[in-house]
């Protein structure tokens, strides 16, 4: 059946029968919420014996096993030389938020978490033993809620980790936070956040200070298209009209393996003014991305990864590779300065130059997110270099060391990471087949599918679930069995409150 005809025979159904359908697809939402209620209860007794269990193994480990992290804060605490720290970590109801929590608290230090909600209940991950205290703050006075929260509490750092409150909310809250109180926010401040959220000042950021950029021209002749080919011979680029995708089949590749083959495919090619082209640089060796903590103007701790699912990581070449880039991003990080304190994903084009004797590495800077959500590589598991970096903001910057440096070349060495391969989801497939939107009302369906899959291989398979931990088992209860199924009444009662 041809897409038109597809689409008129939704178009024929009356406006009753839109309304029907609309009606069962709400009533098939109510459903799935009733259903991951029932699985709540219905695995309660074995998560009962499950949360028993582990308890009792948990203490034991502290006894028997000195490599335990409760050993650690043992140790910590009993170092006459050691001041912890009190740290406040907004939107700890994050996977990457209770890794950190769990990571500070085993290195001695008071941790506070803190909700953006306005639910009367706390989340499972509130309830982590790591936290002396938790708080629930609403978004309508954040800024008011944070000031009293960091009072209260004497508050040395702050680290924002709430993915309902954007960098700019936060940077503004860092201004107030940093200029009524001691505490320092690990936080790009407002000017640094609208300069890189712009791809325009933020390439103006890379130019000025001499930091390779990835070429994106807007060519409107053939003699433009030649210049920039001529003023970077090792350089391979994709030319496309504006608007087209890169997997197109019209995407041109140049240069060609020969200067007349070069001449010869862009002699072929209708540009002007009035239908100009868009020549970008691409890399041989794809894109990568690193996860950055900085402090100061510092990298203080890295994470690197290929943007796509390709096996990379195991071989002395690709070491190198991260020293690479490890230098590049202490460069970045330089040229931003002291004021430059934050979470950073870039993401780069690395290219291979071959010269008479040796082939190097070439890693041009194509784009950079902000915040802690654009760097959960980096804070899943984070290292002893993430907190220190965090505990660096309350000292004066200092210079590197040679010794610092030597640090940073095996820092480097141990930032690789793989990305996992992702799991399947329902809703993707479905979108990918409707390429015209004629089953836009299976969408929702498919992504409650693919919500209660999740769900379910969380509780069964519950040594995965981030929440879970043999030390501190109660997050993963917590949400599995009082928050969650109130969260599903909660949407229950909202949809027929809609009716």
């Amino acid at each position: 059946m041809s897409v038109p005809t597809v689409r008129r025979v939704f178009g024929s159904i009356p406006r009753q029968r839109t309304l029907q359908s609309i009606r069962q697809l709400l009533q098939f939402q109510v459903l799935a919420h009733l259903l991951r209620i029932a699985l709540s209860i219905i695995l309660l007794p074995l998560d009962n014996a499950i949360l028993f269990a582990t308890c009792i193994v948990g203490q034991l480990s502290v006894f028997l096993w000195h490599s335990n992290p409760a050993y650690r804060r043992q140790a910590a605490l009993r170092d006459a030389r050691f001041y912890p720290k009190t740290i406040l970590i907004t939107g700890i109801d994050t996977p990457h938020g209770l890794a950190l929590a769990r990571c500070l608290y085993y290195h001695g230090h008071r941790v506070v978490g803190a909700d953006v909600s306005n639910l009367p209940f706390a989340s499972g991950e509130g309830m982590s033993k790591s936290l002396v205290n938790s708080y629930r703050i609403s978004r309508s006075n954040y800024v008011s809620r944070l000031l009293d929260v960091i009072h209260r509490e004497k508050i040395d750092i702050w680290i924002p980790c709430s993915p309902r409150m954007n960098v700019l909310e936060d940077a503004m809250a860092k201004h107030m936070v940093e200029s009524r109180t001691t505490c320092k926010a690990i936080h790009m401040d407002t000017e640094w956040v609208n300069r890189f959220s712009e791809t325009e000042s933020f390439v103006q950021f890379l130019n000025e200070n001499g930091l390779p950029a990835v070429e994106n021209h807007q060519v409107q002749s053939r003699d433009s298209v030649h210049k920039i080919l001529h003023r970077s011979p090792s350089k391979i680029y994709h030319m496309r009209r504006p608007g087209t995708a890169v997997d197109d089949s019209n995407v041109v590749t140049l240069p060609k393996r020969t200067l007349s083959m070069t001449y010869t495919e862009v002699s072929e090619i209708r540009i002007s003014k009035d239908r100009p082209w868009v020549l970008q640089q691409q890399a041989r060796l794809g894109e990568f991305i690193a996860e950055l903590l900085v402090v100061s103007g510092k990298v203080k701790a890295m994470k690197l990864r290929p943007a796509d699912d390709r096996f990379w990581g195991q071989s002395r070449l690709d070491e190198g590779l991260a020293v690479t880039i490890q230098k590049l991003m202490d460069r970045f990080a330089v040229k931003g300065g002291p004021e430059m304190t934050g979470h950073l994903c870039v993401r780069l084009l690395v290219d291979e130059e071959f010269e008479t004797n040796h082939v190097r590495y070439v890693a041009h800077i194509a784009s950079c997110t902000q915040g802690t959500g654009s760097v959960e590589y980096l804070l899943h598991n984070p290292s002893s270099s993430v907190i220190n970096g965090y505990l660096a903001v309350l000292s004066p910057p200092t210079d590197d060391t040679p010794a610092n440096l030597e640090n940073k070349r095996q820092q480097a060495r141990a930032s690789i990471v793989t990305s996992p391969r992702r799991t399947f989801s329902y809703s993707e497939k479905l979108i990918q087949i409707d390429t015209h939107g004629v089953l836009s009302l299976l969408y929702p369906v498919a992504k409650q599918v693919d919500r209660f899959v999740d769900q379910t291989n969380n509780r069964l398979l519950f040594w995965q679930d981030p929440r879970f931990s043999a030390l501190d088992p109660l997050p993963w209860w917590w949400h599995a069995h009082v928050y969650r199924p109130l969260k599903e009444l909660e949407l229950i009662l909202s949809r027929q409150g809609k009716q």
